[in-house]
C-alpha cells in the first residue's frame, strides 16, 4: 500500500515569526522617526529658537550682538503708550494700536464671517448671480495686496479721489473730511475697516466652499422634497454640518487679527490713526529699535494667546462633530 504524501509548505517556527515582527517594528519606527526629523528641526529653529531670541532681545537695547541690557525698560515704555501715559513717542509707540487691533475681531466675526458664509452658500447652491459673486469676491485673492491698497488709496484719498467725485456729483460734498478720509481721525480707521471687509472674505470663501461641497446631495434633496427653502437648507442643514469647520476658522481669523498690518503699512505707514500692534512691530524694526519691537511682539503674542484661548474654549463648547 502506497502512502499518500501531503504537500504544502512547512509552517514557520514561532522564533521566525517573532523575529519577523521585531524587524517590522524596527522598520516602522525608523520610518516614523525619519518622517518626524524635518518637522522637529523646523519646530526647534523657527519656534523655540525664534521665540527665545525674541524674549531675550526684548530686554535689550539694540540687538543681541551689539547693545546692552535695559531690564524692563522696553516693556515699561510699551505699557505707558498703551495706557496713554507716554504720548511723546509718536508712531513708534501708540495706544491706538491696541484698540484698532481689538476692533478687527468683532468686525471679522460679526461682518466678514456671516458675509463669507452667505456668499459661499450662494456659490455652492448656484443661486442666481453666483458667477458675479465669484468674480467680485475672488478678485482680492487674485490681485496683489500692493495693487489693492494703491487702488483703495486712490478711491478714497486726495483731491481727485473717486469717492469724493461721486459725493460731489450727488451734492453730498459737505460730508467729505477736510483732511480726506484717511487723514481725519474720525474716518481713517473706519475706512480701513471697510477695505478689510472686501479683502478679508475672498480666502475664506475658498475654505467654506470646499467644506460645503462635502455636504451630501441626498440630504439636501430629501429636505427639498419636504418643502424646505434655501434659507432652511442654509440654517438647518449646512451650518450645523459646517459648525466644526466654522469654529476652526474663527480661531484662525481671530489669530490673524493680531498680525494685521499690511494694508496700513501700504496705505499710510506714518498715520497714527491706522496703526495696529502688528504694524508697531514693523515700524520699530525699520527704525532699528529691535528691543522695543521684540517687546511689542511679546506683548502682542501674550494678548493674542489669552484672547484666542478664551475664544477657542467658548467656541469649543458649541462645536460638535456631525457624521454624514
Amino acid at each position: 500500500m502506497i502512502k499518500q504524501q501531503t504537500g504544502g509548505a512547512k509552517p514557520a517556527s514561532p522564533d521566525k515569526i517573532s523575529n519577523g515582527m521585531k524587524r517590522k517594528k524596527i522598520k516602522d519606527k525608523i520610518f516614523a522617526y525619519s518622517v518626524l526629523i524635518w518637522p522637529t528641526i523646523h519646530f526647534v529653529i523657527f519656534w523655540i529658537c525664534m521665540n527665545a531670541s525674541t524674549i531675550l532681545l526684548s530686554f535689550r537695547s539694540g540687538n543681541l550682538q551689539v547693545g546692552s541690557w535695559n531690564n524692563f525698560r522696553n516693556y515699561a515704555g510699551a505699557f505707558r503708550a498703551i495706557f496713554g501715559i507716554d504720548k511723546n513717542e509718536g508712531m513708534i509707540m501708540n495706544w491706538r494700536a491696541l484698540l484698532n487691533t481689538l476692533s478687527l475681531i468683532p468686525l471679522s466675526m460679526c461682518i466678514n464671517l456671516p458675509i463669507t458664509l452667505i456668499f459661499s452658500f450662494a456659490i455652492f447652491r448656484k443661486i442666481k448671480g453666483y458667477r458675479i459673486y465669484q468674480v467680485v469676491l475672488f478678485l482680492p485673492a487674485m490681485i496683489s495686496a500692493t495693487v489693492l491698497c494703491f487702488v483703495f488709496k486712490m478711491f478714497v484719498n486726495g483731491n481727485n479721489a473717486v469717492l469724493n467725485k461721486i459725493l460731489a456729483a450727488l451734492h453730498w460734498d459737505g460730508i467729505i473730511p477736510v483732511n480726506n478720509w484717511l487723514g481725519d481721525k474720525h474716518t481713517a480707521w473706519p475706512a480701513m475697516l471697510l477695505f478689510s471687509v472686501w479683502t478679508g472674505i475672498s480666502t475664506n470663501i475658498i475654505y467654506f466652499g470646499s467644506s460645503m461641497a462635502r455636504v451630501p446631495e441626498s440630504v439636501i434633496e430629501s429636505v427639498q422634497l419636504d418643502g424646505a427653502s434655501e434659507m432652511k437648507i442654509f440654517t438647518k442643514i449646512v451650518i450645523p454640518i459646517l459648525w466644526p469647520t466654522i469654529c476652526t476658522m474663527t480661531v484662525s481669523i481671530v489669530s490673524g487679527c493680531f498680525a494685521w498690518y499690511m494694508p496700513s503699512l501700504l496705505v499710510a505707514p506714518s498715520n497714527e490713526y491706522l496703526t495696529t500692534l502688528g504694524l508697531i512691530v514693523i515700524v520699530n524694526t525699520k527704525a532699528n529699535q529691535f528691543g522695543l519691537a521684540a517687546a511689542w511682539g511679546v506683548i502682542t503674542g501674550v494678548i493674542g494667546m489669552i484672547v484666542i484661548t478664551v475664544f477657542r474654549k467658548v467656541m469649543g463648547r458649541h462645536a460638535e462633530e456631525v457624521e454624514f
